[in-house]
Protein backbone atom coordinates (compact mmCIF):
# COMPACT_ATOMS: atom_id res chain seq x y z
CA UNK A 1 0.00 0.00 0.00
CA UNK A 2 1.32 3.81 -1.09
CA UNK A 3 1.92 5.60 2.04
CA UNK A 4 -0.19 8.71 2.15
CA UNK A 5 2.69 10.79 2.70
CA UNK A 6 4.16 10.02 -0.73
CA UNK A 7 3.82 12.43 -3.22
CA UNK A 8 3.64 11.28 -7.39
CA UNK A 9 7.08 12.80 -9.04
CA UNK A 10 6.04 15.04 -11.40
CA UNK A 11 9.43 16.52 -12.47
CA UNK A 12 13.00 15.96 -11.27
CA UNK A 13 13.66 19.08 -11.36
CA UNK A 14 14.14 19.82 -7.10
CA UNK A 15 15.94 16.53 -7.05
CA UNK A 16 18.80 16.63 -4.37
CA UNK A 17 17.44 20.12 -3.50
CA UNK A 18 16.61 20.60 0.37
CA UNK A 19 14.43 23.43 0.91
CA UNK A 20 13.30 25.07 4.20
CA UNK A 21 10.29 26.40 3.90
CA UNK A 22 8.99 29.74 6.60
CA UNK A 23 5.62 29.56 6.99
CA UNK A 24 4.57 33.13 8.50
CA UNK A 25 1.42 34.70 10.04
CA UNK A 26 -0.56 35.45 6.99
CA UNK A 27 -3.72 34.33 5.53
CA UNK A 28 -1.74 33.06 3.16
CA UNK A 29 -0.38 30.03 5.51
CA UNK A 30 -3.29 28.26 4.19
CA UNK A 31 -2.06 27.31 1.39
CA UNK A 32 1.14 25.88 2.38
CA UNK A 33 0.40 22.31 2.70
CA UNK A 34 -0.15 22.88 -1.23
CA UNK A 35 2.99 24.38 -1.57
CA UNK A 36 5.25 21.62 0.40
CA UNK A 37 3.49 18.89 -1.91
CA UNK A 38 3.97 20.80 -4.95
CA UNK A 39 8.05 20.97 -4.04
CA UNK A 40 8.14 17.79 -3.31
CA UNK A 41 6.33 16.68 -6.65
CA UNK A 42 9.36 18.35 -8.08
CA UNK A 43 11.93 16.25 -6.17
CA UNK A 44 12.60 18.45 -3.27
CA UNK A 45 13.19 17.56 0.10
CA UNK A 46 11.79 20.05 2.52
CA UNK A 47 11.71 20.89 5.93
CA UNK A 48 9.18 23.37 7.15
CA UNK A 49 8.73 25.90 9.82
CA UNK A 50 5.93 27.78 11.71
CA UNK A 51 6.10 30.94 13.30
CA UNK A 52 3.77 32.08 16.26
CA UNK A 53 2.55 33.86 13.73
CA UNK A 54 1.61 31.28 11.37
CA UNK A 55 0.09 28.91 14.05
CA UNK A 56 -3.18 31.36 13.96
CA UNK A 57 -3.58 29.92 10.29
CA UNK A 58 -2.30 26.82 10.05
CA UNK A 59 -0.86 23.66 12.24
CA UNK A 60 2.32 21.86 12.95
CA UNK A 61 0.69 18.65 11.85
CA UNK A 62 -0.66 19.65 8.74
CA UNK A 63 3.31 20.71 7.59
CA UNK A 64 4.34 17.79 8.93
CA UNK A 65 2.41 15.83 6.82
CA UNK A 66 2.81 17.51 3.77
CA UNK A 67 6.36 17.76 4.21
CA UNK A 68 7.16 13.98 5.37
CA UNK A 69 8.84 15.07 8.12
CA UNK A 70 8.24 17.53 11.49
CA UNK A 71 7.82 20.85 11.30
CA UNK A 72 9.97 23.33 13.47
CA UNK A 73 8.83 25.78 15.38
CA UNK A 74 11.21 26.70 17.91
CA UNK A 75 15.05 26.48 18.74
CA UNK A 76 16.52 23.43 19.53
CA UNK A 77 19.62 21.81 20.91
CA UNK A 78 20.91 20.31 17.53
CA UNK A 79 21.40 24.16 16.30
CA UNK A 80 18.48 23.42 13.45
CA UNK A 81 18.25 26.77 12.89
CA UNK A 82 22.04 26.81 11.37
CA UNK A 83 21.57 26.58 7.41
CA UNK A 84 21.99 23.38 5.98
CA UNK A 85 20.00 23.17 2.98
CA UNK A 86 20.16 24.61 -0.29
CA UNK A 87 17.27 27.10 -0.63
CA UNK A 88 15.03 29.00 2.04
CA UNK A 89 11.33 30.47 1.10
CA UNK A 90 9.49 32.79 2.99
CA UNK A 91 6.13 31.93 2.28
CA UNK A 92 3.76 33.60 2.93
CA UNK A 93 5.75 36.10 4.36
CA UNK A 94 4.48 38.85 6.77
CA UNK A 95 4.84 42.53 7.83
CA UNK A 96 6.10 41.28 11.03
CA UNK A 97 8.87 38.94 9.30
CA UNK A 98 9.98 41.40 7.09
CA UNK A 99 10.84 43.64 9.64
CA UNK A 100 12.70 41.51 11.22
CA UNK A 101 14.72 40.38 8.47
CA UNK A 102 15.46 43.77 7.20
CA UNK A 103 16.30 44.80 10.92
CA UNK A 104 18.69 41.83 11.67
CA UNK A 105 16.40 40.44 14.36
CA UNK A 106 16.92 36.76 15.31
CA UNK A 107 15.42 36.34 18.41
CA UNK A 108 13.09 33.63 16.20
CA UNK A 109 14.13 30.64 15.24
CA UNK A 110 13.04 31.68 11.56
CA UNK A 111 14.68 35.10 11.70
CA UNK A 112 18.16 33.07 12.85
CA UNK A 113 17.77 30.44 9.65
CA UNK A 114 17.49 33.52 7.10
CA UNK A 115 20.30 35.33 8.94
CA UNK A 116 22.50 31.94 8.82
CA UNK A 117 21.21 31.37 5.02
CA UNK A 118 22.40 34.83 4.18
CA UNK A 119 25.94 34.48 6.24
CA UNK A 120 26.48 31.12 4.04
CA UNK A 121 25.25 33.28 0.91
CA UNK A 122 22.86 31.14 -0.23
CA UNK A 123 19.84 31.77 -1.57
CA UNK A 124 16.93 33.40 0.28
CA UNK A 125 13.41 33.73 -1.62
CA UNK A 126 10.55 35.83 -0.14
CA UNK A 127 6.62 35.72 -1.15
CA UNK A 128 5.05 38.95 1.22
CA UNK A 129 1.64 38.20 1.05
CA UNK A 130 -0.82 40.68 3.05
CA UNK A 131 -3.42 43.63 2.37
CA UNK A 132 -2.47 46.27 -0.46
CA UNK A 133 -2.73 48.83 2.72
CA UNK A 134 -0.42 46.91 4.58
CA UNK A 135 2.30 46.17 1.75
CA UNK A 136 2.17 49.82 0.80
CA UNK A 137 2.93 50.81 4.02
CA UNK A 138 6.02 53.42 3.75
CA UNK A 139 7.13 50.90 6.45
CA UNK A 140 6.88 47.35 4.59
CA UNK A 141 8.06 49.77 1.33
CA UNK A 142 11.57 50.32 2.86
CA UNK A 143 12.10 47.40 4.51
CA UNK A 144 11.48 45.38 1.14
CA UNK A 145 13.91 48.02 -0.40
CA UNK A 146 16.82 47.09 1.88
CA UNK A 147 15.73 42.84 1.80
CA UNK A 148 15.91 43.28 -1.89
CA UNK A 149 19.61 43.73 -1.59
CA UNK A 150 20.32 39.99 -0.29
CA UNK A 151 17.35 37.82 -0.94
CA UNK A 152 15.46 37.57 -4.04
CA UNK A 153 11.39 38.95 -3.92
CA UNK A 154 8.86 36.90 -5.97
CA UNK A 155 5.83 38.60 -6.75
CA UNK A 156 2.78 37.14 -5.40
CA UNK A 157 -0.58 37.22 -7.10
CA UNK A 158 -2.57 40.36 -6.87
CA UNK A 159 -6.10 40.20 -6.51
CA UNK A 160 -8.92 42.10 -4.79
CA UNK A 161 -6.62 44.76 -3.49
CA UNK A 162 -4.61 42.21 -1.61
CA UNK A 163 -0.84 40.40 -2.29
CA UNK A 164 -2.11 37.00 -2.44
CA UNK A 165 -0.28 33.23 -2.35
CA UNK A 166 0.47 32.44 -5.84
CA UNK A 167 -0.89 29.01 -7.33
CA UNK A 168 1.60 26.64 -5.05
CA UNK A 169 2.43 24.49 -8.26
CA UNK A 170 3.48 27.85 -9.76
CA UNK A 171 5.33 28.88 -7.18
CA UNK A 172 7.06 25.63 -6.74
CA UNK A 173 8.04 26.36 -10.62
CA UNK A 174 9.33 29.77 -9.76
CA UNK A 175 11.61 28.33 -6.78
CA UNK A 176 12.86 25.49 -9.58
CA UNK A 177 13.58 28.11 -12.27
CA UNK A 178 15.75 29.97 -10.28
CA UNK A 179 17.45 27.71 -8.52
CA UNK A 180 18.33 25.90 -12.10
CA UNK A 181 19.10 29.14 -13.41
CA UNK A 182 20.72 29.24 -17.20
CA UNK A 183 21.28 31.78 -19.06
CA UNK A 184 20.10 30.04 -22.24
CA UNK A 185 16.84 30.72 -24.56
CA UNK A 186 14.93 28.16 -26.00
CA UNK A 187 12.09 29.01 -28.61
CA UNK A 188 9.06 26.91 -28.18
CA UNK A 189 5.87 27.13 -30.48
CA UNK A 190 2.46 25.44 -29.37
CA UNK A 191 -1.03 25.59 -30.24
CA UNK A 192 -2.60 26.15 -33.80
CA UNK A 193 -3.10 28.44 -36.46
CA UNK A 194 -6.34 30.19 -38.20
CA UNK A 195 -6.94 30.69 -41.58
CA UNK A 196 -10.01 33.17 -42.49
CA UNK A 197 -12.12 32.67 -44.73
CA UNK A 198 -14.31 35.84 -43.48
CA UNK A 199 -13.87 38.19 -40.84
CA UNK A 200 -15.92 35.57 -38.81
CA UNK A 201 -15.03 32.23 -40.04
CA UNK A 202 -11.70 30.25 -40.24
CA UNK A 203 -10.33 27.12 -40.54
CA UNK A 204 -8.22 25.36 -38.27
CA UNK A 205 -6.00 22.64 -36.53
CA UNK A 206 -7.09 21.14 -33.38
CA UNK A 207 -4.97 21.62 -30.33
CA UNK A 208 -5.44 21.34 -26.81
CA UNK A 209 -2.29 22.72 -25.77
CA UNK A 210 -1.31 20.28 -23.38
CA UNK A 211 1.84 18.38 -24.56
CA UNK A 212 3.49 21.91 -25.56
CA UNK A 213 2.40 23.34 -22.28
CA UNK A 214 4.64 20.05 -20.64
CA UNK A 215 7.36 20.89 -22.77
CA UNK A 216 7.18 24.33 -21.95
CA UNK A 217 6.83 24.15 -18.08
CA UNK A 218 9.43 21.41 -18.18
CA UNK A 219 11.99 23.62 -19.74
CA UNK A 220 11.31 26.63 -17.30
CA UNK A 221 11.29 24.26 -14.22
CA UNK A 222 15.18 23.14 -15.29
CA UNK A 223 16.54 26.73 -15.18
CA UNK A 224 16.01 27.57 -19.14
CA UNK A 225 14.94 30.98 -19.97
CA UNK A 226 11.83 30.44 -22.40
CA UNK A 227 9.85 32.32 -24.92
CA UNK A 228 6.54 30.60 -25.84
CA UNK A 229 5.27 31.81 -29.15
CA UNK A 230 1.17 29.81 -28.49
CA UNK A 231 -1.32 30.02 -31.16
CA UNK A 232 -5.10 29.13 -30.18
CA UNK A 233 -5.66 26.47 -27.41
CA UNK A 234 -7.41 25.42 -24.68
CA UNK A 235 -4.59 24.52 -22.62
CA UNK A 236 -1.57 27.47 -21.92
CA UNK A 237 1.70 26.70 -19.80
CA UNK A 238 1.42 27.97 -16.41
CA UNK A 239 5.06 28.80 -15.97
CA UNK A 240 7.12 30.81 -18.74
CA UNK A 241 9.91 33.78 -19.30
CA UNK A 242 7.50 35.13 -22.12
CA UNK A 243 4.31 34.25 -23.59
CA UNK A 244 3.64 35.40 -27.35
CA UNK A 245 0.11 34.99 -28.13
CA UNK A 246 -0.60 34.74 -32.11
CA UNK A 247 -3.59 33.91 -34.15
CA UNK A 248 -1.96 33.42 -38.19
CA UNK A 249 0.27 31.50 -40.05
CA UNK A 250 1.91 35.37 -40.55
CA UNK A 251 1.77 36.17 -36.81
CA UNK A 252 3.30 32.76 -35.64
CA UNK A 253 6.31 33.23 -38.47
CA UNK A 254 7.25 36.75 -37.57
CA UNK A 255 7.00 36.22 -34.03
CA UNK A 256 9.47 33.14 -34.44
CA UNK A 257 11.92 35.83 -35.79
CA UNK A 258 11.58 38.43 -33.39
CA UNK A 259 12.70 35.39 -30.84
CA UNK A 260 15.37 33.98 -32.91
CA UNK A 261 16.71 37.92 -33.43
CA UNK A 262 17.28 37.41 -29.80
CA UNK A 263 19.68 34.45 -29.80
CA UNK A 264 18.31 30.90 -29.01
CA UNK A 265 20.15 28.04 -27.96
CA UNK A 266 17.64 25.75 -29.08
CA UNK A 267 14.03 25.55 -30.11
CA UNK A 268 10.71 23.12 -29.85
CA UNK A 269 8.43 23.21 -32.89
CA UNK A 270 5.63 21.85 -31.72
CA UNK A 271 2.88 23.80 -32.95
CA UNK A 272 0.10 22.26 -34.75
CA UNK A 273 0.61 24.73 -37.53
CA UNK A 274 -2.05 24.84 -40.77
CA UNK A 275 -0.17 23.78 -43.90
CA UNK A 276 -2.73 25.30 -45.97
CA UNK A 277 -5.05 28.84 -45.77
CA UNK A 278 -7.27 30.34 -47.53
CA UNK A 279 -5.60 32.39 -50.72
CA UNK A 280 -8.51 35.11 -50.03
CA UNK A 281 -9.96 36.62 -46.61
CA UNK A 282 -13.25 38.42 -47.72
CA UNK A 283 -14.02 41.14 -45.61
CA UNK A 284 -17.20 41.44 -43.53
CA UNK A 285 -19.18 37.94 -43.05
CA UNK A 286 -20.48 35.73 -46.04
CA UNK A 287 -24.17 35.53 -46.54
CA UNK A 288 -25.23 32.00 -45.33
CA UNK A 289 -27.46 31.51 -48.35
CA UNK A 290 -24.91 31.99 -50.42
CA UNK A 291 -22.85 28.51 -51.59
CA UNK A 292 -19.13 28.44 -50.72
CA UNK A 293 -15.90 27.59 -52.78
CA UNK A 294 -13.15 28.80 -51.32
CA UNK A 295 -9.59 28.30 -52.37
CA UNK A 296 -6.16 27.49 -50.19
CA UNK A 297 -2.70 27.84 -50.93
CA UNK A 298 0.64 26.19 -49.21
CA UNK A 299 1.72 27.83 -46.57
CA UNK A 300 5.80 28.68 -45.51
CA UNK A 301 7.02 26.16 -43.22
CA UNK A 302 8.08 28.16 -39.91
CA UNK A 303 10.50 25.76 -38.61
CA UNK A 304 12.44 26.50 -42.23
CA UNK A 305 12.38 29.86 -41.17
CA UNK A 306 14.69 30.07 -38.47
CA UNK A 307 18.60 29.79 -39.69
CA UNK A 308 20.33 29.48 -36.14
CA UNK A 309 22.01 26.50 -35.99
CA UNK A 310 21.02 24.62 -32.94
CA UNK A 311 22.09 21.73 -30.95
CA UNK A 312 18.51 21.37 -29.55
CA UNK A 313 16.13 21.33 -32.33
CA UNK A 314 12.83 19.24 -31.90
CA UNK A 315 9.91 18.92 -34.42
CA UNK A 316 6.32 17.09 -34.86
CA UNK A 317 5.33 15.13 -37.00
CA UNK A 318 2.00 13.87 -37.17
CA UNK A 319 0.64 10.22 -39.07
CA UNK A 320 -2.33 7.87 -39.47
CA UNK A 321 -0.29 4.92 -39.63
CA UNK A 322 3.67 3.94 -38.22
CA UNK A 323 5.97 5.98 -39.96
CA UNK A 324 9.40 4.30 -41.82
CA UNK A 325 12.69 5.04 -40.41
CA UNK A 326 13.47 6.01 -44.32
CA UNK A 327 10.76 8.87 -43.75
CA UNK A 328 11.42 9.74 -39.95
CA UNK A 329 15.19 10.29 -40.99
CA UNK A 330 14.36 12.14 -44.08
CA UNK A 331 12.64 14.73 -41.76
CA UNK A 332 15.47 15.06 -39.03
CA UNK A 333 17.93 15.50 -42.02
CA UNK A 334 15.20 18.42 -44.21
CA UNK A 335 15.24 20.27 -40.75
CA UNK A 336 18.29 19.77 -39.12
CA UNK A 337 16.40 18.28 -36.39
CA UNK A 338 18.08 16.88 -33.03
CA UNK A 339 14.73 14.93 -32.56
CA UNK A 340 11.47 14.41 -34.48
CA UNK A 341 8.41 13.87 -32.14
CA UNK A 342 6.72 11.09 -34.61
CA UNK A 343 2.78 10.61 -33.64
CA UNK A 344 -0.22 8.47 -34.57
CA UNK A 345 -3.41 10.24 -34.56
CA UNK A 346 -5.22 7.37 -32.63
CA UNK A 347 -2.57 7.79 -30.08
CA UNK A 348 -3.40 11.49 -29.22
CA UNK A 349 -5.82 13.12 -27.38
CA UNK A 350 -6.35 15.95 -24.76
CA UNK A 351 -5.39 13.45 -21.89
CA UNK A 352 -3.22 11.02 -23.72
CA UNK A 353 -0.50 10.65 -25.70
CA UNK A 354 2.22 7.89 -26.83
CA UNK A 355 4.63 9.08 -29.66
CA UNK A 356 7.91 7.30 -30.54
CA UNK A 357 10.91 10.26 -30.59
CA UNK A 358 13.32 9.89 -33.35
CA UNK A 359 17.13 10.95 -33.20
CA UNK A 360 19.33 11.36 -35.76
CA UNK A 361 21.80 7.94 -36.01
CA UNK A 362 19.92 6.84 -33.33
CA UNK A 363 16.59 5.43 -33.99
CA UNK A 364 13.68 5.71 -32.22
CA UNK A 365 12.64 5.31 -28.90
CA UNK A 366 9.29 3.82 -29.69
CA UNK A 367 5.60 4.20 -27.63
CA UNK A 368 7.08 6.89 -25.03
CA UNK A 369 4.08 6.76 -23.28
CA UNK A 370 2.20 10.08 -21.68
CA UNK A 371 2.68 14.10 -22.15
CA UNK A 372 4.86 14.23 -19.03
CA UNK A 373 7.21 11.40 -20.00
CA UNK A 374 7.54 13.00 -23.47
CA UNK A 375 8.42 16.37 -22.07
CA UNK A 376 10.99 14.65 -19.08
CA UNK A 377 12.76 13.17 -22.12
CA UNK A 378 13.18 15.83 -24.38
CA UNK A 379 14.10 17.88 -21.65
CA UNK A 380 16.67 15.65 -20.53
CA UNK A 381 18.12 15.43 -24.10
CA UNK A 382 18.29 19.33 -23.91
CA UNK A 383 20.49 19.20 -20.67
CA UNK A 384 22.60 16.84 -22.24
CA UNK A 385 23.16 18.48 -25.87
CA UNK A 386 23.03 22.47 -24.49
CA UNK A 387 25.22 21.68 -21.26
Amino acid sequence: MVSDLTVKLGSDALAGKNIDVIVAGSIGAVESVRFLRSLRRLGAEVQPWLTQGGTLFTTETALSWAAARPCRTGFEGSASHISLGDACVVAPASASILAKIASGITDTPASALIASYLGMKKPVYIVANMHDSMFESPFVQENLRKIRTYCHILGARQEEGKQKFPEPAVLADEIAHALNHRNQQILVTMGTTRGYIDDVRYISNYSSGALGSRIAEELYRQGYQTSVVQGPCPIVPRAYSKLIPVETNVEMGAAVKDVEALGIQGAVFAASVLDFVPTKRQSGKIRSSEDLQVQFQATPKIISSVQTPLKFKVGFKLETSAASTELAQLYLSKYNLSHLVMNQLQNVSATGHIADIWRPEQGAIKNVDGKEAIARLLVNDAKNLLG
